[in-house]
């Protein structure tokens, strides 16, 4: 019947699919070892909640425009082609979805097929929901011939945005249960709501559901929730599932693999317990369920194998589309509170729970301590990606396994906050008076600065902007710090410079060995004293310099530089060949002539003129006058010459 209705391709990959989904729930409610020491049992107020939050998601999702968007086709090309073609040539797919234009994906593989730098484990945890999708499509196109039946239509494609809503409730439901093996029920829900709403994921639940980070999240969920579950007693059979668990969160995505160091902590204890004891039977069984573990995890990823073996003739390949993978360059601090998609400075809420994290350590060891390994040992591989800041991503989004293990640390800051202010009333008090002083402070300044007009009318938006812009001026963004007092402190400079100077560091890409400063565009962050006003020349854009005139160069490295400046002198009736130095950090280069014409001088520089961090250059010229006081008008601003840009590259 189902074959009638959908045909046999579409029918055969969601049965597939069922029977993974249907293995991945029996993990979960197996047996009554496994869940808690009792069997699990959805209340119905549960439902009742969940089915509520649903419905919630669905409509923030319509609100939004939730579609298939961004990487998701990439991740969508598997399951059309899987389905329609029953196989993974993805050229034809990536024509239907709209991406011909994109030529890096049509070169050739050794194999003759597209490129693909992606996972096919979204593809197998989405496919029920795509076959609900044929299904409607099939139903809408007997009455509206726009709707087609091919896979890339509008309800297979939504399919995928209810897959993702989907998942992340169930994440979130695993979160919470992992949890409350530790705090109260509702400090448990409260955290694993506030973690899930209060940190990027929530973007990829209702704006980008498409994308793999919600099944992703759940996969992980799911496999530290088993991981906790089973770790007082596990059996072999247990290793086996907790294996199969890990090799489907590896196949939805595959850094997800560095999770299974949490059993392997356990292994790694067992092991050592049982070697100072010379107890060969631990050592024997503890051996053989790690290579069950590892055996039922390689079985779950064949997909992904027999994938790589057919688009790239390897089954363990690395696309040539993917980001490099940098093992010795990690931008640790930039991943973690850069403005540029940190991951603490972009989800606040993510901060608090990593101080949790280590106060959830210090009172379970056991648990917490490979918690924060595993914490650790995803942020050095996320900081060693290429693209760290996760291209045009909302937030630390590569962090999506990380959220289960932040839940604990949410419920463990959560507790202490709440023991704290018990015990410190009195200082609870004072921190929420202070709070109070500082935004009246804010507002004073926001009237000092004319925003607020005192005795009329104002808007509170307006008037908060500015009384925000007074805070980061003063402090900069506090989910910076430390990072942002460092920088402070080694630059000569206030916190709140350190959202652009530190997030757009030149050099910072081996692949873009320079930088520039494009005068008039976009600058204000980068020029100090000695500028006048941006300006435009048909499609050049500049700004007049006095004398002298500063500019700020925030470099990765130190490094033997060259340095371009594109100018032309201020010129006027009986003016002389203006000439101009170049000084870095306070070391003099040229001087070099400036002349009439737009042109480009050059200024070679050592290594040691610079540091990594921000410098200081100025540009000092033999002479700046006013166009009133050489006969061009009444412009009383000196002027020694128009800068374009001034750019810098490694020699």
């Amino acid at each position: 019947m189902l074959e009638a209705l959908i045909g046999w391709k579409p029918a055969l990959f969601v049965l597939v699919a069922l029977v993974i989904a249907t293995t991945g729930t029996a993990l979960v409610v197996r047996r009554r070892e496994i869940v808690d020491g009792r069997p699990w049992r959805a209340t119905s107020s549960a439902a009742m909640f969940f089915a509520a939050l649903f419905a919630i998601g669905v409509a923030g999702q319509i609100q939004l425009g939730a579609r298939l968007q961004s990487d998701g086709f990439y991740y969508f090309a598997y399951l059309r082609s899987l389905v329609f073609d029953g196989d993974v040539e993805f050229a034809n797919d990536y024509r239907l979805l709209g991406l011909g234009d994109k030529a890096h994906l049509f070169e050739p593989t050794p194999t003759g097929y597209a490129q693909s730098a992606w996972t096919i484990g979204p593809a197998l945890v989405w496919a029920p929901f795509f076959g609900a999708g044929h299904l409607t499509a099939v139903r809408l196109s007997a009455t509206n011939p726009d709707v087609s039946t091919n896979g890339v239509s509008f309800p297979y494609r939504q399919a995928v945005c209810i897959a993702g809503l989907f998942y992340a409730l169930l994440g979130t439901w695993f979160c919470y249960r992992l949890t409350a093996r530790f705090y109260m029920r509702r400090i448990a829900a409260v955290a694993a709501v506030v973690v899930m709403s209060g940190s990027f994921m929530l973007w990829y639940i209702v704006k980008e559901p498409s994308m793999t980070h919600a099944p992703s999240m759940a996969s992980v969920a799911g496999f530290v929730w088993a991981w906790l579950a089973t770790r007082e007693h596990r059996t072999l059979r247990q290793w086996a599932w907790l294996g199969a668990a890990a090799g489907l969160m590896t196949l939805i995505r595959w850094q997800n693999a560095l999770f299974a160091l949490l059993p392997a902590c356990d292994a790694v204890l067992l092991l050592a317990a049982a070697w100072r004891v010379s107890d060969r039977r631990v050592l024997t069984r503890t051996f053989a369920a790690g290579v069950l573990f590892t055996l039922c995890a390689t079985i779950v990823f064949v997909p992904q194998m027999i994938a790589w073996h057919s688009i790239y003739g390897t089954w363990l390949a690395v696309s040539p589309v993917g980001p490099q993978i940098r093992w010795w360059d990690p931008h640790l601090t930039d991943i973690l509170w850069s403005s540029r998609n940190g991951l603490l400075s972009w989800s606040p809420v993510l901060y608090l729970a990593a101080i949790g994290l280590v106060i959830f350590a210090a009172a379970h060891p056991a648990v917490g301590v490979p918690a924060i390994l595993a914490v650790v040992l995803m942020t050095w591989f996320n900081a060693c990606v290429q693209d760290w800041w996760g291209s045009a991503g909302f937030g630390g989004r590569r962090f999506d396994g990380t959220i289960p293990l932040f839940c604990l640390g949410a419920a463990a800051f959560g507790t202490w906050a709440i023991a704290a202010i018990r015990r410190h009333p009195v200082r609870t008090m004072a921190m929420g008076g202070a709070t109070l002083v500082l935004w009246n402070l804010t507002l004073m300044s926001a009237a000092q600065d004319g925003v607020v007009r005192i005795g009329e009318s104002t808007s509170f938006g307006e008037t908060s902007a500015a009384q925000a812009r007074a805070f980061h001026r003063w402090f900069g963004n506090p989910f910076t710090y430390p990072a942002s007092l460092v920088f402070a402190l080694r630059n000569g400079l206030p916190p709140s410079r350190f959202d652009l100077l530190s997030a757009n560091r030149f050099l910072g890409d081996p692949l873009r060995p320079y930088g520039r400063v494009d005068l008039g565009v976009d600058d204000e962050w980068l020029i100090e004293d000695g500028w006048h006003g941006p300006e435009r020349e048909g499609a050049i854009t500049f700004r007049w310099a006095a004398s002298p005139a500063a500019v700020l160069v925030p470099l990765d490295h130190a490094a033997a530089l060259t340095v371009q400046v594109r100018l032309h002198a201020f010129t006027y009736p009986g003016w002389t060949t203006q000439t101009v130095m170049l000084s870095v950090n306070g070391r003099a280069h040229g001087p070099a002539a400036v002349h009439a014409g737009w042109e480009t001088i050059e200024f070679f520089t050592e290594a040691d003129a610079w540091r990594s961090g921000v410098n200081r250059m100025k540009l000092e010229f033999a002479s700046a006058r006013t166009p009133a006081e050489v006969g061009l008008g009444g412009d009383a601003r000196p002027l020694a010459a128009a800068i374009d840009y001034i750019r810098v590259q490694v020699r």
